[in-house]
């Protein structure tokens, strides 16, 4: 090939490759032109409209399901012990923190039934002391975790509730109960020093009364808890009476003071019931002598003073306190009944104390060991005689042989 082909060649290659390269340039002014035209830009507006539109429907979206979740959440049963025993609902949400502290005085409304509907009890206006066993155990519990102004519902299995027993005659016994309570307000303690005398006693026997309720359905340390709380209100020894009275008591008369001691003597008799339950005997005798120090012919205290006696194993020490009630109250079949088991017990323990020193001082004439001791020392004396019985018969026979 000659070089003005080859130049030819090379020239023609570069015009096709401008002419291409023009063509582009145009397809891209052709783009740019069409991008930038009124009606291209407002159907790009369009379609991101439409984009931002999808976000929004989405996000409507998942904050509606956040709301659905969160009202299911609050439509679900709480299990506050994590056993199932005790179930909460929460209707209305009470004032933020306001629950009640334990020994504050709770006003409530409240309405309890049974699975069938059945109302067992309802009250409008009821004072509760919080934490302080005036209550069934799953109602206490539940109240301390309520704000003020809130309205829950309650599930409580009969452990929680009224138990093995029931409540006669609506509730049988091992019944699920339930409860819609609303918590009304809630007041600090009341101080017993600061109470008058008419207020101290109708805080202290409310809480005998309870401790009572508790004593009738074998619950004897919910009870004693009751009573000590009892005596709190109903002991002027401690702190006295230090504020001004009501307008109707304007002092503090004997016969005010000897009603409340007569009630305090009833609530440390009661205690000692519900302690010999429990068989706590120190306990049950330091509370029997409370009562007896103010009044030392008490029957009742004097009748469980001896059954304190008796499981300590002091018979002579529950006779004594028995006749001493027998002297106050001497056709009371209790005590008379009491004293015969009691006497026939003593009569025993006699019986054995004579057959203990008995086999104590002649035992050992009875004793086998001694009656093989006195065989064996028998028999070697009788082979003792036997021996020398026959060597003094082989010394005759020698003698005899030796002479004849």
């Amino acid at each position: 090939m000659s070089g003005h082909s080859v130049l030819n060649n090379i020239a023609s290659d570069e015009s096709s490759l401008s002419v291409k390269n023009v063509k582009k340039t145009e397809e891209l002014t052709d783009i740019n032109s069409h991008l930038e035209s009124p009606s291209n830009s407002s159907t790009i507006n369009n379609k991101n409209n439409d984009v931002n539109v999808e976000a929004e429907k989405t996000e409507s979206c998942e904050t509606s399901d956040n709301e659905t979740e969160t009202a299911n959440k609050e439509d679900e049963w709480e299990d506050i012990l994590g056993s199932g025993s005790l179930m909460k609902l929460t209707v209305t949400k009470g004032n933020p923190n306001t629950r009640p502290q334990r020994l504050q005085n709770c006003r409530i409304r409240y309405v309890c039934t049974l699975d069938d509907g059945t109302v067992v009890e309802k009250h409008d206006n009821f004072e509760v002391q919080l934490g302080d066993c005036e209550v069934v155990q799953g109602l206490d519990l539940a109240l301390g975790l309520m704000n003020v102004g809130e309205v829950c519902k309650l599930k409580l299995e009969s452990r929680l509730a009224y138990g093995t027993k029931g409540l006669e005659p609506l509730v049988p016994p091992e019944a699920t109960v339930h409860f819609e309570i609303e918590l009304l307000s809630v007041e600090l303690e009341d101080e017993p020093e600061t109470l008058t005398i008419s207020e101290r006693r109708l805080k202290g026997n409310k809480k005998r009364e309870r401790g009572n309720w508790w004593y009738s359905r074998g619950e004897n340390q919910l009870a004693i808890q009751c009573y000590r709380r009892a005596l709190d209100y109903l002991d002027e020894v401690e702190g006295g009476i230090k504020t001004p009275l009501a307008d109707e008591e304007s002092e503090v008369t004997d016969a005010a003071l000897q009603q409340l001691l007569e009630d305090r003597i009833n609530v440390s008799n009661n205690m000692a019931a519900a302690q010999l339950k429990l068989e706590l005997y120190d306990a049950a005798l330091q509370s029997l002598q409370t009562v007896l120090r103010c009044q030392p012919q008490n029957v009742k205290a004097l009748f469980r003073k001896a059954k304190v006696y008796r499981a300590k194993n002091d018979v002579q020490g529950a006779l004594n306190c028995l006749r001493k009630a027998e002297q106050v109250s001497p056709n009371n079949t209790d005590i008379l009944k009491e004293i015969a088991t009691l006497q026939k017990l003593k009569d025993k323990q006699k019986k054995s104390e004579k057959e203990l020193a008995r086999r104590m001082f002649n035992g050992l004439q009875n004793n086998p060991q001694n009656d093989k001791k006195d065989s064996a020392s028998k028999v070697r004396i009788w082979v003792t005689v036997g021996a020398s019985i026959a060597v003094g018969l082989i010394g005759l026979a020698a003698y005899r042989f030796k002479f004849v």
